[in-house]
């Protein structure tokens, strides 16, 4: 049985964009929330790596980019609150893939998108623009572009100098010559630019060009004293490990690494790991064989980033790691209905039946919230029906208002009388009986009817 750990070493290293292609053919390709939304299921179908990073070239970059990124992180607060079909909507997936996903997520599994930032002459002009609008959660800074004097081509040529269609420059430029322009840049940018993580520091030796071990010590130093004065972590990058390399030169990538470890662990930079995988067949490979490095380091915290933090992964709980867990309140996540729980949730309170012996007292922490969640429901009530027991015992008050508000018309008879006929009169107004309705008496007729009348009797 494989050692459990390997699942839970964070990786921060992976291109949802896909494989390299060769130097001239490549082209930038546009993110899609079904993109990045299926390179988060295949981790969460194998159930590793638990902490997956998702960061591209910027060479790579597109206008689309950042909407496609806002949409999936959309789609996986869906999927974690158990909104199956909101999430398949939002990033345009099948539902099964959705299910998978929040599966993953409640089981602990988190995602985060970053950039892989480095000085690729092809990238965008507004290429910073681009990963700033992404809002990403970390950005690994790498070289893979140095500056020489091509013998064909003149000076200020951008060399890429680990890609094997130019591997024949190594003769003309030399492999010191390389890594002494290679650590420049790369440190110049450290401390230029924004980082969280120095990406594949041995880049130089991917086609086997190493130069004396001491000379890459020295070189070593110098980047942990930089990163330890900007708070940056270092990368160790598993793909060198599961490509086809020759032995002898992962022996020497293994050796360069063990010492990387161990001096990182002693001035306490930060670690993190990347399989620097184009493939979701890559993601976490090689992490068998990083492992047993950070045990010989004795290192059991690893870095992923997280909303612009480096966060540390445990990959073994000791016990200051559990008191602090139990020190701190972790609260629900948030849920598509009403009551603040997503679907799954809702169901799980429902089906939770009365427990007995000693799991009787252990309550889950949603079971916990919604326990608080009543008493203070119960607490308000209490405070109104307080206060409306207090409004009625209290004494009507008086109508004075009325008095005033009355219309000038009713207060007509302003003419003082005496006091002693000012009862008798108010009586006489109220025992005063109504009065009989008088006959409707004819009217008198003319004066010509009259004679006219007269005239025909006669």
């Amino acid at each position: 049985m494989s050692d459990p750990r390997i699942a839970a070493i964070p990786d921060v290293h992976g291109h949802a964009k896909g494989e390299h292609k060769p130097y001239a053919e490549e082209r930038p390709i546009a993110y899609s929330s079904r993109m990045l939304f299926l390179w988060f299921y295949h981790a969460c179908r194998r159930g590793a790596p638990r902490f997956l990073m998702a960061s591209d070239h910027t060479n790579y970059l597109t206008f689309e980019d950042p909407a496609a990124v806002n949409l999936v992180r959309r789609a996986l607060k869906l999927a974690e609150a158990g909104d199956l079909y909101g999430a398949a909507e939002t990033a345009g997936v099948d539902v099964a893939h959705a299910a998978v996903v929040s599966e993953g997520l409640r089981k602990g599994m988190r995602f985060s998108i970053g950039a892989e930032v480095d000085n690729d002459p092809r990238a965008r002009p507004d290429a910073q623009n681009i990963v700033d609008a992404m809002r990403p959660d970390g950005l690994i800074r790498s070289v893979h572009f140095i500056t020489i004097e091509h013998p064909e081509k003149g000076p200020d040529y951008q060399w890429a100098f680990d890609r094997p269609e130019f591997a024949e420059l190594f003769d003309h430029v030399g492999t010191d010559r390389t890594w002494q322009l290679y650590t420049e840049t790369l440190f110049d940018a450290l401390d230029k630019l924004p980082t969280h993580i120095v990406g594949h520091f041995y880049v130089p030796a991917t086609l086997g060009k190493w130069p004396a071990v001491a000379t890459v010590e020295k070189y070593e130093n110098q980047l942990l004293d930089l990163c330890l004065r900007k708070g940056l972590a270092v990368e160790i990058n598993a793909r060198f490990l599961y490509r086809d390399y020759p032995d002898d030169q992962k022996k020497k990538y293994l050796d360069a690494n063990r010492r990387l470890i161990r001096k990182a662990k002693a001035k306490g930079v930060g670690i993190a790991v990347g399989s620097d995988a184009h493939s979701p067949k890559d993601q976490g490979a090689g992490f068998a064989q990083i492992l047993r490095l950070l045990d010989e380091g004795k290192v059991n915290e690893l870095i992923f980033p997280m909303g612009g933090r480096l966060a540390r992964v445990a990959l073994r709980a000791t016990k200051e790691h559990l008191e602090r867990h139990a020190a701190v309140t972790v609260s629900a996540p948030i849920g598509s209905s009403i009551t603040g729980y997503g679907r799954a949730e809702l169901a799980e309170l429902e089906t939770q039946g009365p427990r007995r012996g000693r799991g009787a007292r252990r309550t889950t922490a949603a079971a916990r919230i919604a326990k608080t969640r009543s008493a203070v429901v119960k607490r308000g009530a209490k405070k109104v029906a307080r206060k409306a027991k207090v409004s009625r015992t209290r004494k009507p008050a008086k109508k004075a208002t009325r008095k005033v508000s009355r219309p000038a018309a009713r207060t007509k008879k302003l003419v003082r009388k005496p006091a002693g006929k000012k009862k008798a009169a108010t009586k006489k107004a109220v025992r005063r009986p109504a009065k009989a309705s008088r006959p409707v008496k004819r009217p008198k007729p003319k004066k010509s009817a009259k004679k006219k009348t007269a005239r025909r009797r006669r």
